[in-house]
């Protein structure tokens, strides 16, 4: 069961940084939610002011999905974002792996980048 004691262990190190990013595990150990808005609390429960809404999207099926991002490097993302903003663009070390992207329907099924 995730919680907050348990976290850590769904975390692996990947990349030349080592960055700190979660495993399939994760996805498979997550609740059965009901909708986007249950789902969306228990992740910001669990992550805080890192889990983040990025935008709404329409599904094939004229269903209505949810993309959120997890920060896991706080630093590398807000360069990021700065980059961003200021250059139309971000690249360099660590920048792809400082979030990842979790996508919640509005049944509340979840999809997770891994």
């Amino acid at each position: 069961m995730i919680t907050p004691q348990t976290l850590e262990e769904y975390y692996v190190r990947i990349g030349r940084l080592k960055q700190r990013y979660l495993l399939q595990r994760f996805a498979d150990d997550l609740p059965v939610f009901t909708s986007h808005e249950e789902a969306a609390a228990w992740f910001r429960s669990l992550f805080a002011d890192d889990f983040i809404f990025v935008e709404e999207m329409d599904a094939a099926n004229s269903e209505k999905y949810y993309l959120y991002d997890i920060i896991h490097d706080r630093e590398n993302w807000e360069r990021r974002q700065k980059d961003l903003i200021e250059k139309g663009t971000a690249n360099g070390m660590g920048m792809l792996l400082c979030t990842q992207r979790v996508d919640i329907y509005a049944d509340g099924s979840v999809e997770m980048a891994f």
